[in-house]
């Protein structure tokens, strides 16, 4: 027997364990759906006559709880400083000691390439 069919025979050999080992899995599932039905989810019509009215403003109210708690959150932290770490600062100060060495680099480069080809 060649290595092409032993990979062959050996492929479908488990190929067929995963799918038979999947229907296991599916029966299971079945078998546990019969076992523990899902229960309704109104059981008692006495709860479909009780109609709830819920307020607009209590909604509202709670959306407005929340941004005060943002607004608290984000002046606590401005006071501890956290804020003013001063991440943007190198950005601000423009261009920096490495750009300058890399100008000169490239500008030492181009020169070397431009007098060699003279």
């Amino acid at each position: 027997m060649g290595n092409l069919a032993q990979g062959l025979i050996l492929s479908v050999i488990g190929m067929t364990i995963t799918f038979i080992a999947l229907g296991l899995v599916i029966l299971a599932m079945v078998v546990l759906k019969r076992l523990f039905p899902p229960r309704p989810l109104v059981s008692d019509k006495e709860d479909l006559d009780e109609t709830q009215f819920v307020s607009s403003l209590a909604h509202d109210t709670e959306e407005e709880e929340v941004v005060a708690a943002i607004a608290v959150a984000l002046a606590h932290l401005h006071s501890l400083g956290v804020s003013r770490s001063g991440l943007g600062k190198a950005l601000e100060a423009g261009r920096g000691p490495w750009w300058a060495m890399s100008q000169l680099q490239q500008g030492s480069t181009h020169t070397r390439t431009s007098q060699g080809r003279r």
